[in-house]
Parts: structure tokens; sequence; C-alpha cells
């Protein structure tokens, strides 16, 4: 939450003598005040509450309902203060900065509360598709398959040493429109039937924007709202880590002792992972666009011309490499700024709307680190230690640092994102296992009845054909994705340009070699016999995949102290 957006004034000068007599609590002086009541700052930040009206929270499916035209701007009316309720407790305090764009807030948080229910749609539609097209309830395309090194060596037509095989894209495309359909309106559909969600605070709807008195009270009362937050949600901008509120928010959830319970979610991985899933669909679709029909008579390539279907695909490709690498080398700036920023957050030189409201967090974090969270008698206030309080940005620091690296992953990718992305290839995957098991049916009842192990070792060889090129392809994809994440960033910025020509060839190595795998477990799929040598190859690539995909997402180790 950025509060010195929503307040014209200092936070002190919103307040009475009243008020603050009713909040009851005392943090000590201001760094470079004197203590007498006169010249004191009497504002003070709360962990509790001590008007239980002030603790309210909104669910999120009205946060997120029309596209989350909540987030338009920052002025609240008594309208959105009315769609919040009272509550003991929120799942969920929602950190932000009312720069960031509307639209890109809403992506990510819908990414962050909606994931779970878009997952589970889009299976269930794949599932029902691959039912479906096994069932021979949908149509599928012939597109034949022609062993161009037969008939190079024969020197005769390619149409006879043609296969035919079935292609469709029913449940790439029917998944991939649920996931996305889901993520964006699931928070509109839930309020059709009443749902709320998860309570949530967001500043806006959370504290009152009419009452100047109850404004100010619950300006006051934000820790109170982090002490009570199950998770503080980040919504990650450039100004995050700069903006004196929050980055107090943060360090007061870390005060609390709720460091793994931060989730940090980056605007950039949202909307790049619709977009980088939508041209991998395109891709897909005019690849088979092109392929289907016999050997012999393929419209859309006759139509086009060979030359031109081949360039088409070339161009596409290359598009969607250059355009994952340049999304990619700017989320890996941004995670190299995250951490810079990190290592130099300090609440002391953090960027504020007014000097008062400085004075103000630095007390309160000052209590936090000393463990005497609002309990000190008048006696025991002392000016503020500056060593204690550099040794206590320290810890904010390392602590924050753990937090955001736990969060984002060890390859800064995060999990949904890149099955988000991903997920054309999980459709594809079962478009053409259903294809393959339904002609093995057809054949079946052309020819004599086979054994049951006959049978179960065609579906298995099915099965590995179609899984295997799916690992290979996400391994060697976040293969790829490690280059300009993870390795480019660090580097001098005088050899930006050559380094990243580097990096780009090797991950567009890294990706083309995804391709290949789809090519050569595409070949082996259609010979008669595939030689051992083949199988145990592809085993061992499937082994190898598995681990490093366990080693970019397994879990992250707790670091020691925090």
């Amino acid at each position: 939450m950025s509060s010195t957006s929503m307040v014209p004034e200092p936070i002190g000068s919103l307040m009475d003598d009243d008020i603050l007599d009713d909040l009851q609590l005392d943090l000590g002086p201001h760094p470079g005040t004197d203590r007498s009541p006169r010249t004191s700052n009497p504002s003070k930040l709360v962990l509790q509450f001590s008007d239980k009206s002030l603790c309210r929270g909104v669910g999120v499916t009205k946060v997120l309902r029309h596209f989350g035209k909540l987030f338009n701007g920052s002025a609240g009316t008594e309208e959105d203060y009315q769609l919040g309720q009272e509550v003991h407790k929120v799942s969920a305090f929602i950190t932000h900065n009312w720069s960031l764009n509307r639209w890109k807030k809403y992506m990510l948080l819908c990414c962050h509360f909606h994931i779970v229910p878009a997952f589970v749609v889009s299976l269930v539609v794949h599932l029902l598709f691959f039912v479906l097209v096994l069932a021979d309830k949908l149509p599928l395309i012939r597109a034949d398959y022609v062993d161009g090194a037969d008939a190079w060596s024969t020197g005769v037509d390619a149409s006879i040493y043609s296969r035919p095989y079935y292609i469709g894209c029913w449940c790439m495309v029917g998944g991939w429109s649920a996931f996305w359909l889901t993520l964006f309106l699931w928070a509109d559909v839930a309020a059709m039937f009443g749902r709320s969600g998860p309570i949530v605070f967001v500043d806006k709807v959370c504290i009152d924007q009419v009452s100047t008195d109850r404004k100010a009270q619950g300006i006051l009362a934000i820790p109170a709202w982090l002490a009570c937050s199950d998770t503080l949600v980040a919504v990650f901008s450039d100004e995050l880590l700069v903006k004196l509120w929050t980055c107090f928010e943060l360090c007061t959830f870390v005060a609390l002792g709720r460091t793994d319970k931060i989730r940090v979610e980056p605007a950039l991985l949202s909307w790049a992972s619709f977009f980088v899933s939508l041209i991998i669909v395109i891709g897909f679709i005019w690849n088979q666009l092109v392929s289907m029909g016999d050997s012999s008579n393929k419209e859309l390539q006759s139509a086009l011309g060979l030359e031109f279907s081949v360039t088409v695909a070339i161009l596409v490709f290359l598009g969607l490499f250059l355009f994952i690498f340049a999304v990619l080398t700017h989320w890996g700036r941004v995670c190299h700024r995250i951490r810079k920023q990190v290592h130099e957050l300090d609440i002391r030189t953090a960027a504020c709307f007014d000097e008062a409201d400085r004075a103000l967090v630095v007390s309160a974090l000052q209590s936090l680190g000393d463990r005497h969270i609002f309990h000190r008698t008048e006696s025991e206030d002392q000016q503020l230690d500056e060593l204690a309080m550099a040794e206590l940005t320290v810890k904010m620091r390392s602590q924050l640092e753990n937090a955001f690296v736990r969060s984002l992953g060890f390859n800064r990718l995060p999990l949904k994102y890149s099955a988000a992305s991903l997920m054309p290839l999980f459709g594809d995957m079962l478009d053409d296992l259903a294809a393959d098991l339904r002609v093995q049916q057809l054949m079946a009842h052309e020819r004599e009845p086979q054994t049951i192990a006959d049978t179960l070792r065609r579906v298995a060889a099915s099965f590995a054909f179609r899984v295997s090129p799916l690992l290979l392809g996400i391994s060697l994809f976040c293969l790829g994705a490690f280059v300009p994440v993870i390795l480019l960033p660090p580097c001098p910025h005088n050899w930006t340009r050559c380094l990243h020509l580097i990096g780009f060839s090797l991950s567009v190595l890294c990706w083309f070699g995804a391709l290949l795998a789809y090519i050569f477990v595409g070949y082996m799929r259609e010979q008669e016999v595939v030689p051992d040598w083949h199988w145990v190859l592809l085993a061992a690539a499937d082994v190898i995949a598995v681990a490093w995909l366990c080693l970019m997402y397994g879990p992250v180790r707790r670091p020691k102290g925090d």
C-alpha cells in the first residue's frame, strides 16, 4: 500500500488529542526531537485495534470483479468503503503502489488468487476433450508422415513411403482458453453466486477515505492489520522497495517473524505468460494447418507454396524466441534490481511525502525490533539509538532477501508462470495421445485381436512418445531461460551488447533443441521397429530432464537464522 498517495497532508496533522488518547499507545519520541510533550509528535502506530470497527477486510471477489475496476485510482468513496466488512483477521494484506498500471495489477492479482481454480478448470477441460476425441465424438484431421530417407534412397514417389496419422487441437485450444477465461472471469462468476473469496486488505476499501478522523486511525492501525494477516502479497513494481510506506509494511511483516509468509507477485510475468502461451498456440495451429492433407494433396501448403510455408514457420519461431528472450532479459534485470534495492533498503532514506511520516515509521520499527512492542512506560522512553537502527536495517535486508528468493524460486521463474506459459505443450501432448489411441482402436478392428500384453505395450509406447518430448521441451526451455535471467544480469555493462548476443545464441540453441526433441521422438514413433539404443537414449534424456526440473523448481531451503 502506498498510504502517502492517499494522504495529502502529514499524518500527524490529521489527528486531534482525543483520537490519540483513544489509541493509548506510546512508541517514544521521534529522532532528533525533544522528549517534552510540547515538541513530541503524538502520532502513534498501533499493533492492536483499540476500536474493533477499524478492523475491516474485503472479499477478493469484490476487489477483482469488473476487471479490477477498483484500481482505477487511489481516491476512495463511501461506496468503496461499504464494500468492506468488519473481520477478525484477513487472509492477505496487499501492499502496492498506486503508480502501477491497473491492468498489470489486475492480472498479477488474478494469477495469485485465481491460479488454482484456473488450473483445475483447465485440467478438467483438457481431459474432457481428450475423452471426446478418444470416443470419436470430435473430428480429427489427416496428415501423412513421409519417410524422406526411404524415398530419397529408392528414388520413387514419396507418397509410397507415407504413413497416415491424425492431428487435432481440441485439448490445446480448449484447455488454454478455459485457463485464461477462468483466471480473468472467476471473480465475476463467483460474485454472481454470492461467493466473496478470501478476505484481503486493500487500503482504498479498508481505510475510510471520507472521514478524516477514521482515516488517520486506519493509517496508524496498519501494523495491526499486518499482525492479523496470514500472508503479505507484495505487488512488485519499481517503487515497492523505494517508497516509505511499502517498505514499512514489508519490514513490519519481517519484524513480526512472518518472513516465510511474504509472497512477491511481479507485474511482468503475468502478462508475459499470456502472450507467450498465445504465440505458442498460434504456432501449433499454423503447423497443423500446413500439415493437414495426405502426402499428395496438402491443400494449404500447395496453395501457399512450400517456400512461403517454411518462411512463415521460421519467422513465427524466431519471433517467439526473440520475444521470450527480450522478456526474460528484462525480467533478469528486474530481479537484479530487486536484489540491489533490498541491499540498499533503509527506512531512514526511503522516499516519503512528509518527514513526519518517517519519524513515525522509524519509531515503530525500533519498537518492533526491540521486541518491546507498545509496552514501554513513559520512563523507558529514550532517544532512538542509531546503531540499533542500523543493526535492525541489516537484519531486515537479510530476511527480505531470503523472502524474495523463497517467493520467486531458485531460477527466478515461479512454477505457476512457467506452467501457464507452456500449457499449450501439455494440450498438444493430449491431442496427439488421443489421436494415437484412437487410430490404434480403428486398426484393432481391421486385424486379428491382440493379446492384452500387446495392447498395453502399444499404449505404453504411445504414452512414452508423447510425454518424452513434453519433458524434454520444458527442461530445454528452462535451460535456455537460465541464461538471460540468471547469467546475464550481473555481467559488466560495457560488455552488454556482446554478451546479450552470445546469450541469445545459447538460449536459441536450447530452444531449438526442444524442437529437435519433438522431431527426433516423432521420427522414432513412426518407425516399424525402434532400436533398443533409441529407447535407452530416450530414457536417459527423460531422467536428465526430470532431474533438471527438480533442481530448478525444488523447494528453496529456509536459510539458517531466518
